[in-house]
């Protein structure tokens, strides 16, 4: 195992709060070696894209020469020398379809660099610039520009011989274009469809548009200071409410409130991510 941080380059892909449960084809995430061999797992998988600087292959940077190292020392009788060895590092400027028919070069973000792809059973702390202060990991958005400290390690299967590229810290160093996941409006086939008999291509005549909601009522005003009652005796007021109970639910994967706290979560996002009662 050998820890590296990457050079400042572009958050292109994941997501730094929202675990992946199912692999590319769909197909539910576990783990393939251990204890829990068969169990079901999560992923917090992060793409960073790195400009390129000259050099013809990744294994020519600094990090790239401790990835390349990691993946020979991890299999010496060659397995890294096959052109199907997961390096989890791609090109991407590549022309080359994946299985789902998109290149690399048409990738918002990745033509002219080298694209790292972590990964982790737990989320990463975020912090500053320097590293000197924690952010919310939320205030990380795709498109934005960040740096990477991690581990990568040899994966330890010889039917998919491959390494593993984990995060540990990511520093928040520049702001970008935001990049926006999800289907594309104008490759969905809408409008293609010749329309049916009786359908208009503009409103019928004397066509009003719904009216727009009423706004709402502001609320009246606070009464002057003077009107103000007096606090009520102490035999009447009600005991302050008892903190609520954290439970810490399956998909935190056995880390404790105290961890995910120190990682940079919150109490909202660990409940909106379903991972706290």
């Amino acid at each position: 195992m050998t820890n590296f941080t990457t050079p400042v380059g572009r958050f292109v892909s994941g997501s730094i709060t929202k675990p992946q449960t199912t692999d590319a084809e769909g197909r539910p995430l576990v783990f393939k070696t251990g204890a829990d061999t068969g169990k079901p797992r999560t992923s917090f998988f992060i793409a960073i894209a790195v400009p390129k600087a000259g050099e013809q292959h990744w294994n020519q940077t600094a990090w790239g020469a401790d990835i390349w190292k990691t993946g020979h020392e991890a299999f010496p009788q060659g397995q890294a020398d096959h052109p199907a060895f997961a390096w989890k590092v791609e090109d991407g400027d590549s022309t080359v379809p994946n299985k789902s028919g998109k290149k690399n070069c048409d990738r918002e973000g990745y033509k002219g660099c080298w694209v790292l792809k972590f990964s982790s059973t737990f989320p990463s702390a975020t912090y500053n610039a320097n590293g000197s202060a924690k952010v919310e990991p939320e205030s990380i958005k795709p498109g934005y520009f960040i740096q990477i400290n991690g581990d990568v390690l040899g994966n330890g299967s010889m039917q998919q011989p491959g390494v593993y590229l984990n995060h540990k810290m990511i520093a928040l160093a520049a702001y970008g274009e935001e990049i926006v996941y999800g289907p594309d409006a104008t490759e969905a086939g809408f409008g293609a469809s010749p329309l049916p008999a009786g359908a208009m291509s503009a409103p019928p005549a004397g066509f009003v548009p719904p009216a727009a909601p009423a706004p709402a009522m502001a609320p009246p005003p606070a009464p002057p200071a003077a009107q103000v009652p007096p606090p009520a005796p102490a035999f009447l007021q009600v005991p302050p409410p008892v903190a609520p109970a954290r439970q810490m639910l399956p998909p935190a994967n056995g880390a404790t409130y105290e961890q995910m706290i120190a990682a940079g979560w919150t109490d909202t996002t660990l409940r909106q991510m379903g991972m706290m009662a």
